[in-house]
């Protein structure tokens, strides 16, 4: 079932995104009069469409993907038409590729809106101190001397001033030696962290968490905690009346506890419950059944919740770029930056059974990763189409049919390249052993 689920909802996601960028470049090309011949959902063979003046609107077989065919686009075949996307101004041509990517960054905007109107917990709190709230026994926050209640001021040579800034550099350091500066009790120390290897993810765990309460992200299907009636988003405050401060707490008290009752003490809405339940034996280990993380209510205003989601965007962009340059540096595993249509479609799943908001949030996320890998510098690419444009506009002057062609035929190995590994680095993550 949940592959199945996993599968509609990389359809829905996909399916979403890929319309709206080939909708922005299709509405810049009409624009300038530039005629659409094709406007595509997927590639290969054509399952279902209609033509409509002028342009056949299909969808086709292979949906990780879209494009908009523009007549007389190809340098070795001019069609001498006034609509060929050639005979255009070059600027005209810039804006028609810049659409599709900037058509994403709407839609990012206005997802992520849409539902911080209608009110949603979001994962990965923003605006968050860097205080620490807990650290997990035996980790790597543990053996470097950190406590509860120290705040973190720079981390890896980079002044910190929010708990996400310090959560991406630990995750994308894994087995780092990191510089830590921190205060306690009025007075600034100095430490060094070495995040562990997250096993066949190649990102860090520094087993350090925010000051924020644990609470339930998802509750896993005919689970002791299911059947107890433990929900989605319950704060969890203590196990047996020991107080749990992140998953680890929780873990440790839980585990040992195979068979036999524990009481759990969780906050819904403006209520205490405690709720019981027997831990099922797995691998000799008690399990609820549940996924534990830190995250925040967040609701607002329509014009308020635009200028949340800007910000969100822009913070979102920077940590993207952040991430892209520890790739370049080499100081996080390319296994851990690439996603392919496996892992998609498994975070996807997971999003849509959590909640609707989860899954258009997502989708929001996705479309502003998509609009980035589009503007690299990369043959095919919009943003290898622009490289080219200016270029040209430097030497005022096309460049050849023969270059043009290496380029395009370059740029497919690189992309196909690309997919090969993502599609190998899904596998790593979702088939245990194959990586090792």
């Amino acid at each position: 079932m949940n592959i199945l689920s996993n599968i509609l909802a990389l359809l829905v996601v996909i399916g979403v995104i890929i319309f709206v960028h080939e909708l922005g470049h299709f509405v810049a090309a009409r624009l300038f009069r530039i005629r659409v011949r094709v406007f595509s959902i997927g590639f290969g063979a054509r399952l279902w469409g209609f033509e409509r003046g002028g342009t056949e609107y299909r969808v086709a077989m292979v949906p990780l993907g879209g494009y908009v065919a523009f007549s007389g686009i190809d340098p070795s075949n001019p069609t001498g038409d006034a609509g060929d996307f050639l005979t255009k101004p070059r600027w005209q041509r810039m804006v028609v590729l810049l659409a599709g990517p900037a058509a994403n960054v709407v839609l990012s905007i206005v997802l992520i809106a849409a539902v911080l109107v209608a009110g949603t917990e979001l994962a990965g709190p923003r605006n968050l101190s860097t205080e620490i709230g807990a650290v997990a026994a035996d980790s790597a926050a543990a053996e470097a001397g950190l406590q509860p209640g120290d705040t973190i001021v720079r981390l890896d040579g980079e002044d910190v001033s929010e708990w996400r800034e310090v959560a991406n550099i630990v995750l994308t350091s894994p087995e780092r030696r990191l510089a830590v500066d921190f205060e306690r009790a009025g007075s600034t120390l100095s430490t060094v962290l070495v995040p562990r290897r997250i096993p066949r993810h190649e990102l860090g765990d520094g087993g350090l968490y925010a000051s924020l309460l644990p609470r339930v992200r998802e509750v896993f299907e005919g689970t002791p905690a299911e059947q107890a009636g433990i929900r989605y988003g319950d704060t969890l405050y203590s196990v047996n009346g020991h107080p749990i401060a992140d998953a680890d707490d929780f873990r440790r008290l839980v585990e040992p506890s195979a068979g036999e009752e524990v009481s759990i003490e969780i906050g819904r809405g403006d209520e205490r419950l405690v709720f019981r339940l027997v831990p099922a034996a797995e691998g000799g280990v008690g399990r609820a059944g549940i996924l534990i993380s830190h995250f925040s209510y967040q609701r607002t205003g329509p014009a308020r919740a635009l200028v949340e989601s800007a910000r969100i965007n822009w913070e979102t962009t920077n940590e993207i770029f952040g991430f892209l340059g520890r790739l370049v540096e080499r100081r996080v595993s390319p296994q851990s930056a690439l996603s392919g249509p496996i892992e998609i479609a498994r975070i996807s799943g997971q999003a849509a059974r959590r909640s609707f908001n989860d899954l258009v949030f997502l989708t929001a996320l996705i479309s502003l990763n998509i609009c980035i890998l589009n503007l690299l510098p990369i043959p095919l690419l919009d943003g290898g189409q622009l490289v080219i444009l200016l270029f040209e506009s430097v030497l005022r002057r096309d460049l050849s049919v023969r270059v043009k062609n290496l380029v395009t035929q370059f740029g497919l190995v690189v992309i196909v390249g690309i997919m090969m590994f993502a599609l190998y680095s899904d596998l790593v993550k979702n088939l245990p052993g194959l990586g090792r």
